[in-house]
């Protein structure tokens, strides 16, 4: 009778295992939203009450950007989000438009595979046309975002039409600054992922590399983009953001490099467990480093501490 209720509670443990969701990410959006909090403003710092909507909508486009997935047509996952978020925002999309739903274009969406559509780069170009557009609607619900909340540009009447998408009048509408914003903010959700991860899975694998291949200099990978990114959000800082390009450059990159290009990469857990410490320790220099730029910055500045 033992040996039977044992097996039986193996075999419920096993089915678990198969049938339990699982996101291979921070267990909730707030675990992102703090991350993002420590590198906007520095660990510890709280937020006036009238200026926490202004966060939250960054933080919930972000959300949407990179996580929505829906495994079927009925679950329409954070569809409520969205549409809050619209009310406030006001951009043309239609939840449709931005959905990665399983089955939609012959995509194969799970928690297992949703990375694979949203977390390659910011920047990233996919091979499949019905991708790359969703990716550029995605990207725009946190363009959209932080265009209207931080820099007081909305697309107003002329954005509900999607004929206008892609013209010289869609393009003005993000500056560089605002590009490069929000490209931190995606690679500070990233690097949350990167947070969660204790081995390196087919799941991890599918994140966005934290330095480029030597032989591929146009490659997405978070450092590299966020050094090239940092003349746009910083454009009148030079001297005062080279210690953390330094830092970046000549500390944490060495070591990526020295993991990554090992005979056949990363193979064992060792060697894991170090490429997850350069993780750490660049979002802990983000959290150190970007903060005091940042609130030299007009636009942030007025948004956040006027």
């Amino acid at each position: 009778m033992t040996k039977r209720l044992l097996a039986f509670t193996m075999m419920i443990v096993l089915l678990a295992c198969f049938i339990m969701p699982v996101a291979y990410a921070h267990d909730s959006q707030k675990e992102h939203d703090d991350d993002l909090l420590y590198v906007l403003f520095g660990e510890g710092y709280s937020l006036a009450k009238d200026k926490r909507p202004v966060f939250q909508a960054i933080a919930d486009a972000a959300a949407l950007c990179i996580d929505q997935f829906s495994t079927n047509k009925d679950s329409r996952s954070k569809e409520g989000l969205f549409n809050d978020l619209k009310k406030r925002v006001g951009f043309s999309m239609s939840f449709n438009d931005i959905e990665l739903l399983n089955g939609k274009d012959n995509l194969s969406v799970s928690a297992r595979t949703h990375r694979r559509y949203t977390h390659r780069g910011w920047d990233f170009t996919y091979q499949m046309e019905s991708q790359q557009k969703l990716w550029a609607q995605r990207k725009k619900i946190l363009t959209a975002t932080v265009n209207k909340e931080l820099f007081g540009v909305s697309s107003g009447f002329l954005g509900n039409f999607h004929f206008l998408e892609g013209t010289l009048y869609s393009k003005l509408a993000c500056s560089p600054q605002c590009d490069a914003f929000c490209a931190l903010v995606y690679y500070v959700h990233i690097l949350g992922d990167y947070m969660e991860a204790d081995s390196y899975s087919a799941e991890f694998q599918q994140l966005v590399p934290l330095t480029r291949p030597h032989d591929d200099r146009k490659a997405s990978a978070i450092i590299d983009d966020i050094v090239e990114l940092i003349p746009d959000l910083f454009p009148e800082q030079q001297n005062k953001y080279s210690t953390l390009v330094d830092t970046l450059n000549n500390t944490i990159r060495p070591e990526v490099d020295r993991i990554l290009s090992s005979w056949g990469g990363i193979q064992t857990q060792e060697q894991f467990n170090d490429y997850h410490k350069c993780a750490e320790d660049l979002l802990r220099v983000l959290m150190d480093e970007i903060p005091g730029l940042l609130r030299n910055e007009e636009f942030f500045n007025k948004a956040f501490f006027k």
